[in-house]
């Protein structure tokens, strides 16, 4: 038995805004370490897990951010996801530029403590991190796809037993487009058999 069916109409748009179209997706802060040991952060969303052994992450990262060259020099970086209530600290990481304003972390009221396995920053409000080392990074374009290999992995007590996030206890900051944000309404939330 099947539900009514659904028909959509299609038109075309220009393929630049191609990216936009596949929002919402789910925000991430990228941290990483100055050669100098500084720590910095920069809102991301495009980045996903790779594999699962080894176990591997990718983001993608423009020359033009100061954390590319970061992550170029050092060789690691951190992934973090801060809840729906932190969407204006999340935001701020992402629109100002460590060129700018050196203290940007400070300046949102972000809190970081080195990781327990490569020293990468995690954020204090993270409800999961992974600090990884990169293992690979290629062109794409106008973007840098660095992929890393899962070190430590770090989560709050918003993780269920499977390790997937209790939508009970935290929000998803995802990223609309256009300097727009949603969660997900947990209500919706449905377990589904083959």
């Amino acid at each position: 038995m099947s539900g009514p069916r659904i028909t959509m109409v299609m038109r075309r748009v220009d393929v630049s805004r191609f990216f936009a179209a596949v929002n919402p997706r789910m925000t991430a802060v990228i941290t990483s370490l100055s050669p100098e040991g500084e720590p910095n952060a920069m809102a991301a969303t495009w980045h996903s897990p790779i594999s699962h052994r080894p176990p591997l992450y990718g983001v993608s990262i423009s020359p033009k951010r100061a954390t590319h060259d970061n992550v170029r020099s050092t060789g690691v970086f951190g992934v973090n996801f801060l809840p729906f209530e932190l969407v204006q600290k999340v935001h701020f990481v992402g629109r100002v530029s460590l060129r700018e304003r050196w203290d940007k972390l400070r300046a949102a009221g972000i809190g970081v403590f080195g990781g327990p396995e490569l020293g990468v920053p995690i954020l204090d409000e993270a409800y999961v991190a992974l600090e990884c080392r990169v293992v690979d990074s290629r062109v794409w374009g106008d973007h840098t796809w660095f992929v890393g290999e899962v070190r430590s992995l770090l989560a709050s007590d918003s993780l269920r037993e499977d390790a997937t996030v209790d939508l009970g206890r935290v929000r998803p900051t995802l990223y609309l487009g256009s300097d727009r944000y949603v969660t997900v309404d947990p209500s919706t939330e449905r377990e589904v058999s083959p």
